[in-house]
């Protein structure tokens, strides 16, 4: 799962440093299973334990979760926040007109509901990608809140909650609806704590309760597994080629469960690559909005000379492995041996 972290954000790098051309279409669409994924893994160890049953140990365990979760979303959203104040100053604006542009009724309202607007992005870096810690936030809030009826309701939800995702993303296509006086195609209308963050953490408890409820056959998980993943790959290329650029496909759901099904089966990551994901995958996906928002500086400064389209995921992965990866892998290393 630390090697799969690990690839999971080098796909989401390439969501936000875009390929160019159908290079780019197909691989933002498969990249596409990422976010849910880390959505369905923090499901899957949050209540990974057989004697969690009452809503008493539930509620214990989520609030460590949800006290760790709390801690490193302040520390990156403090991260963003001083940036943009700093890419602000230095364009003219000053802090009161900034503190505006961000914090507003409108914005409040887009953030509470939606997990989105410019409460977690702005001009100076371009993506809402924090959105995933308050969703978090809100779904282990909700864990907590309704421990307990949580064993009784939980596939209830989830059935719910995935169907209300899909059937939103059949109004883009066909009958786009302006909810809220937002036309339903605006990202955030769909990809938010309640169409996204709760089924995903919900199946990833539901998955724990299945593997861990009794001794499964590993081998028969891993061939089930092989077969959902290549499946869900086939059918998300399908659906790109119908649909365009969705938030979640069907395909994805079958690459996340593929994923999960394997891992029972396949124990080690090799000797160095889930070191990266053990050690840098929450630097990875934290941080690299903001190296793109520096490189994009930068380029625009003519800081950077020249560049190609296809280059620049690149770039940013490799800058990213470098500092949130290598780095933190080897002070690691250098601990261990004091």
């Amino acid at each position: 799962m630390h090697l799969m972290k690990f690839i999971a954000c080098l796909f989401v790098i390439t969501i936000h440093a875009k390929f160019p051309g159908a290079v780019g279409d197909y691989t933002e669409g498969v990249a596409r299973f990422a976010v849910p994924f880390f959505f369905m893994l923090s499901g899957r160890f949050l209540l990974a334990d057989k004697g969690l049953v009452s809503a008493a140990q539930i509620r214990t365990k989520v609030k460590k979760s949800l006290l760790r979760l709390l801690k490193a979303t302040a520390v990156v959203y403090l991260v963003y926040l001083v940036f943009s104040l700093i890419v602000h100053l230095e364009r003219g604006v000053s802090f009161g007109e900034w503190l505006g542009i961000k914090y507003n009724l409108y914005e409040t309202v887009l953030f509470v509901l939606f997990n989105s607007g410019r409460f977690v992005y702005d001009s100076s870096f371009v993506f809402d990608h924090m959105w995933f810690l308050f969703a978090l936030i809100y779904v282990y809030g909700l864990i907590y809140l309704f421990a307990p009826v949580l064993r009784k309701w939980y596939k209830v939800v989830t059935v719910l909650t995935f169907a209300g995702l899909f059937f939103g993303e059949l109004l883009q296509t066909v009958y786009p609806i302006r909810p809220f006086d937002i036309s339903i195609t605006t990202w955030f209308l769909l990809r938010n704590w309640l169409f996204v963050g709760l089924p995903f953490v919900l199946l990833g408890i539901i998955f724990s309760d299945y593997v861990d409820g009794k001794d499964r056959d590993q081998n028969k998980l891993f061939y089930q597994g092989l077969m959902m993943a290549a499946l869900g790959l086939i059918l998300t290329f399908v659906e790109i080629r119908i649909f365009g650029i969705k938030e979640v496909y069907v395909g994805s759901v079958l690459i996340i469960l593929g994923i999960f099904f394997i891992s029972e089966k396949i124990k080690e990551g090799g000797m160095f690559w889930w070191k990266l994901g053990r050690d840098g995958s929450a630097g990875i996906y934290y941080y690299h909005v903001l190296i793109i928002a520096i490189y994009d500086i930068a380029y625009n400064k003519d800081i950077i000379k020249y560049q190609l389209m296809w280059q620049k995921p690149f770039i940013i992965m490799a800058i990213s492995i470098v500092l949130f990866g290598i780095i933190p892998m080897g002070f690691r290393s250098i601990r261990s041996h004091d």
